[in-house]
């Protein structure tokens, strides 16, 4: 079975983790957190950043530290990872959800325009499959109401929006380093902020909120969410080489458009916008008209074949958990819907061989 994603492990991350482990920097403050942190916030341009336990942990974390209730009104999009909006669940919060731009599939920044009111606390914009969202689009209104803008860019580290890097462009972001990210510590996360203040409340609720005086003195509930050090050994070696990664993840989606090219059931994601270029943190593919399949059972053909696809997110207005909550739309959310019954993404992992690429182009036109 070729795999949807084979993670990239070199002998210089090994070594980075093995030293770890020989100065038993395996927990709490260590120097790979600190090295960590420092060198993300140096590369997406931020002041801090703050390494936790996952990228969920970190959305999680962040709206914990927003103080946020259940009068607050939200703004996200549907089309993306239900752990996204499970804490903003949990708070009640009042969420408004908004549909896909129909080129980037991110949020459509204009229809997140048009939903911010003076009530609007927070927006969390998603940059999804290696395209941001149009953030000029809705920053100004947000701004005007005082709504704190988190950027969800777990899927895009290293993608520029225009001059800035992903991650830079709210008031704070998240970011995850789960195995099939670019840069990966098996698990991981972490939240950019240029907010001295926001800053000290993450470190201290992802601590237990001990008291800095008083180790095992509490005056807060909190949560143990940090990293460990050899997580963040591995993902600091990997942060250094990030440009030569992205170079490889953009080399994988052109072998995939030019032995795809004109195959007449898939439409594709751009390279490049007015805005910004694709990582391709995944290559991803609509199943057009002209398609015998839907997006089920082409997975389930490939995979007959000996290769493993994954689904697009099921939108979030869809999922059945949320039967149990109320929440607004700005729209029938269609454009959502469709590429979830339409969308599927290919083997493209870091460590994926060129052979296995063009196992899985071959079997595409053989499959017509």
């Amino acid at each position: 079975m070729i795999p949807v994603n084979r993670p990239l492990i070199s002998e210089s991350d090994k070594k980075a983790v093995l030293q770890g482990l020989e100065q038993t920097w395996i927990s709490g403050e260590t120097p790979p957190i600190q090295a960590l942190e420092n060198s993300l916030a140096a590369y997406v341009g931020t002041e801090y950043a703050v390494a936790v336990s996952t990228g969920t942990t970190a959305i999680d974390l962040s709206i914990e530290c927003l103080g946020l209730s259940n009068a607050d009104e939200c703004i996200l999009p549907t089309f993306t990872i239900m752990s996204t909006v499970n804490n903003l669940l949990r708070k009640k919060a009042n969420l408004t959800l908004i549909d896909c731009d129909s080129s980037t599939w991110s949020m459509s920044g204009t229809e997140a325009r048009e939903a911010i009111t003076h009530r609007t606390k927070l927006v969390l914009p998603v940059h999804i499959y290696g395209l941001p969202v149009e953030m000029d689009e809705f920053l100004p209104a947000a701004r005007d109401v005082g709504a704190f803008v988190l950027e969800d860019a777990a899927e895009a580290l290293g993608v520029k929006y225009k001059q800035d890097q992903c991650g830079s462009l709210g008031d704070a972001s998240i970011f995850s380093f789960y195995a099939n990210k670019i840069i990966t510590g098996g698990e991981g996360g972490a939240i950019c902020t240029n907010s001295s203040e926001f800053y000290e409340k993450l470190k201290y609720t992802r601590n237990l909120c001990f008291d800095p005086q008083n180790r095992f003195m509490h005056s807060d509930l909190g949560w143990n969410f940090r990293m460990s050090g050899m997580v963040a050994a591995l993902i600091q070696n990997q942060l250094l080489r990030i440009e030569k990664l992205i170079e490889t993840k953009r080399a994988i989606a052109n072998t995939y458009l030019e032995g795809l090219a004109n195959h007449p059931w898939f439409d594709f994601m751009p390279p490049k916008t007015l805005t910004s270029t694709n990582n391709f943190w995944v290559f991803p593919v609509l199943l057009n008209d002209s398609s015998k399949h839907s997006a089920e059972t082409f997975q389930k053909e490939i995979r007959e074949k000996g290769i493993e696809t994954r689904r697009f997110f099921m939108p979030i207005h869809l999922q059945p958990v949320m039967q149990s909550y109320e929440f607004k739309q700005m729209s029938d959310l269609s454009q959502a819907e469709n590429i979830w019954n339409r969308g599927v993404y290919l083997p493209s992992g870091l460590g994926n061989t060129q052979e296995e690429i063009e196992k899985v182009i071959e079997c595409c036109w053989s499959m017509i």
